[in-house]
């Protein structure tokens, strides 16, 4: 069988990014959207730059019009093949209604891929003081909705064989700290997944995958309920400390995605970008 050049891997695969919108234009006060991106629409953005066919999925229509909006106005305009072929759509749809994102992903194969980002808010802060209906809210997001997918893929034909699954776990499953353990037990409990997942879903030749991203500026710090400023005097701090000497933005998280998409041999893998942070 002829491999496809390395250059054109992505060119007119259909992959579906579930939580690509997962952005608030409300929340753009006084910034570019581009500083504000999520992570999953850094994550469309490039897979859109490597020529794909890019289905967003998450609950909200108006952030789903927004992002399509947005990531239509990054397609090239030009005559290369990957600026002929790539194009993105959207759909709303609702993680924790099983039936309904099962039924949804059977209408949308055969894909190649699937990556999961959804996630709508942080779980930070003293165990004593913790609000647990918000952490069981993100549990129910990003961990079972991780699992509900894997499950549609497990159970029907859903992603061409030698396609993947690619998940989204956090720093604080391999560095907990003051403040992060409800938020690294979330996460580990993803990086255990994955791993299982690889086995599970070897029979139908579909890889699993997670990345591990450090701190990224994103939307979500908004809900922190700290100013900008505030933010900024963080980032760059942080930024500082860091041997790489920057914060991530979404498009510099995005990188890892990529790399595991493409990279065939890539199973039960967990990739840590995070700027250096656990040296």
């Amino acid at each position: 069988m002829t491999r496809p050049s390395s250059r054109d891997k992505l060119v007119g695969k259909k992959i579906a990014v579930i939580g690509a919108d997962d952005i608030n234009p409300a929340l753009t006060c006084g910034m570019s959207a581009d500083q504000l991106n999520s992570i999953g629409f850094g994550i469309a953005k490039i897979l859109l730059e490597h020529g794909a066919r890019i289905i967003v999925i998450s609950s909200q229509q108006a952030h789903v019009d927004d992002a399509v909006s947005r990531l239509n106005a990054h397609i090239p305009d030009n005559s290369n093949l990957s600026s002929r072929v790539a194009q993105v759509t959207g759909l709303v749809g609702n993680l924790r209604d099983e039936a309904a994102v099962t039924s949804q992903l059977i209408a949308l194969a055969p894909l190649d891929h699937v990556v999961f980002t959804s996630v709508d808010r942080i779980i930070r802060g003293p165990l004593a003081s913790a609000d647990l209906d918000d952490a069981r809210h993100l549990f129910g997001l990003k961990f079972w909705g991780s699992v509900v997918v894997a499950k549609a893929l497990a159970a029907h034909e859903i992603v061409r064989p030698g396609g993947s699954l690619t998940l989204t776990s956090g720093l604080a499953a391999l560095r907990p700290s003051m403040g992060t353990s409800l938020g690294g037990a979330l996460n580990g409990g993803l990086n255990t997944l994955t791993q299982g997942l690889a086995m599970e879903l070897s029979a139908k030749k579909i890889r699993a995958n997670t990345v591990v991203p450090g701190l990224c500026r994103t939307e979500l710090w908004d809900k922190q309920g700290h100013s900008r400023e505030a933010q900024e005097e963080v980032m760059a701090a942080v930024g500082k400390d860091l041997s790489v000497g920057f914060v991530a933005l979404p498009e510099d998280v995005a990188e890892a995605y990529l790399y595991l998409i493409r990279a065939d041999y890539a199973n039960g893998t967990t990739v840590v970008i995070d700027g250096g942070a656990h040296i």
